[in-house]
């Protein structure tokens, strides 16, 4: 497992950003505790850095505040690659443990707040290893709205309309911005998630 550089105080130092990394931090809260930058942790499983993983509800999402959100799950050490799930058993399995239950708990929320006639509930995960140092983490989301865009790996982004300029050939997509899930909304989706995590 990569521990990275050490700042001397035990924390882990990225050397893409030259700061702690947060997901280190935070693996210490437990749930219902807020992060520095105002998520919440909303599920933990497994207790030591060779098999735990922790939710995050993000108080952000690129979607719409008053109906979608972001949840990342991490795991406790500070894995830089997601191949390196695989050198530990128990982290594997707890990975599918907190991927199989938040999804399910997105599902609930997603379901329970969709329009009478309504039955799709699309749900949407991102996941990326880009910098050498970056403790990983999976997003999952409701998939829809901006951020439910059809992405690079889907069949239908190469259906997409190619437009050309004098430099090369690009598509045309909606722009994503995060946004603030007002106080209300956090704190009952919060509550609920927490609950359903149970």
């Amino acid at each position: 497992m990569t521990e990275g550089a050490n700042n001397g105080e035990g924390n882990v130092v990225n050397k893409f950003s030259k700061d702690n990394c947060i997901f280190c931090k935070e693996a210490l809260l437990e749930v219902g505790k807020k992060t520095e930058y105002g998520a919440v942790i909303i599920y933990k499983v497994g207790s030591t850095k060779k098999d735990g993983w922790f939710a995050i509800l993000s108080p952000r999402t690129g979607g719409d505040p008053k109906s979608d959100f972001s949840i990342q799950i991490v795991p406790f050490g500070h894995l830089t690659n997601f191949s390196q799930i695989d050198a530990y058993p128990e982290l594997a399995r707890n990975y599918g443990i907190i991927f199989s239950k938040v999804s399910s708990a997105v599902g609930v929320v997603i379901k329970d707040e969709l329009p009478d006639g309504e039955e799709r509930v699309p749900i949407g995960t991102y996941g990326k290893c880009k910098h050498l140092d970056e403790h990983i983490h999976i997003k999952i989301f409701p998939w829809r709205n901006d951020i439910g865009q059809p992405f690079t790996t889907d069949s239908s982004f190469q259906r997409k309309e190619i437009f050309k300029d004098a430099e090369e050939e690009f598509v045309k997509m909606k722009p994503v911005r995060k946004a603030g899930l007002k106080r209300e909304r956090f704190d009952q989706l919060s509550e609920k998630l927490i609950s359903l995590l149970k």
